[in-house]
């Protein structure tokens, strides 16, 4: 880690100026503020961060970090929160976790992958999907998740620098069985919740 951060042409200000996948949406402000959403596992762990200031590294990683990735949050908007919100953050480790494994800001110098995963991975892992509004199965319509759905969409918008990963191959796969018609439902879908979060 400390590699990652001293590293001359991988180091912690070279690193904070890289956005391999051209992330340029603004962080939400429920992240700030109270951490009010309709997205339960969001909500908990937005929640959990406001009362402790901490929050399990899955938590941070696979909910936080996930929907960042998804959403298309701009690397150093991220990169600040996460150094602002809790009280064990420390830049030094901070900055490769959420640039390098978090947001694959870095291209793949830490992760060989991009953390990306649709609702279903949640719902495995937590039981915060069986209180939810949102259905992890359904990428579009009322009942879509929204992680699942700007999942899809993440693939969608990142295909060409995303074929340069092997381990993304399989998840590429998926994507090109994928008719014309269901892309278009999925950006619609994606840019249906950004302008609803953007309104928050």
């Amino acid at each position: 880690m400390q590699a990652c951060t001293i590293h001359p042409h991988s180091g912690l200000v070279h690193g904070l100026r890289r956005n391999a996948l051209n992330a340029r949406e603004a962080l939400p402000t429920f992240y700030w503020c109270s951490g009010k959403t309709e997205r339960r596992c969001l909500a908990q762990a937005l929640g959990q961060r406001l009362e402790y200031g901490y929050a399990h590294h899955i938590q941070r990683l696979m909910i936080t970090g996930l929907y960042a990735l998804v959403y298309g949050v701009e690397p150093r908007q991220a990169h600040a929160w996460y150094l602002a919100v809790y009280v064990d953050a420390v830049e030094w480790l901070e900055a490769p976790n959420t640039l390098g494994m978090a947001l694959f800001a870095d291209g793949g110098l830490m992760a060989s992958k991009p953390y990306c995963a649709t609702g279903k991975c949640i719902r495995r892992m937590s039981n915060d999907c069986d209180q939810c509004r949102y259905t992890p199965e359904h990428r579009t319509g009322p009942k879509a998740c929204p992680f699942t759905t700007l999942y899809w969409d993440f693939l969608l918008r990142n295909r060409k620098p995303l074929a340069q990963v092997p381990r993304m191959n399989m998840h590429l796969r998926n994507l090109d069985r994928l008719d014309d018609a269901t892309r278009v439902a999925i950006h619609q879908q994606a840019d249906s919740h950004r302008r609803h979060v953007q309104g928050d």
